[in-house]
């Protein structure tokens, strides 16, 4: 009998373990995004980089209406941003002052660090 117990508990302790650990997984993403001039190869600093998802319009077409996150770059050429849950999103990433522009697109990750490079190009 005491052994039946013994492995009943140890059962339970084990099936516990895993609902706990399960539930408190980290879903936090990030991405940090990286522009990079295309002639170049060289990191552009001071960007406006949006994560955005495109919106279908009545006509068929698409919009940046949904952005979901905005930033700059720093000297590196990069900005990060972290959200809750998984996603995937378009990029955009503009430097007016030398006519540079590019697009991607980023697959977040649960709990996890996404890198993307977006190559950028005078317009």
């Amino acid at each position: 009998m005491k052994t039946i117990h013994f492995y009943g508990g140890l059962i339970l302790s084990v099936a516990i373990c895993l609902v706990y650990y399960s539930c408190n997984k980290n879903t936090t993403s990030k991405v940090n995004v990286k522009c990079v001039n295309y002639s170049t190869g060289g990191a552009v600093s001071s960007a406006n980089v949006k994560l955005y998802a495109p919106v279908k319009t009545a006509s068929g077409g698409t919009v940046t209406a949904d952005v979901k996150a905005e930033g700059t770059t720093d000297g590196n050429g990069v900005v990060s941003f972290t959200f809750k849950l998984p996603a995937i999103f378009n990029i955009q990433a503009v430097k007016t002052s030398d006519s540079l522009a590019g697009t991607g697109i980023v697959t977040l990750e649960e709990g996890k660090t996404v890198e993307s490079t977006v190559q950028m190009k005078r317009q």
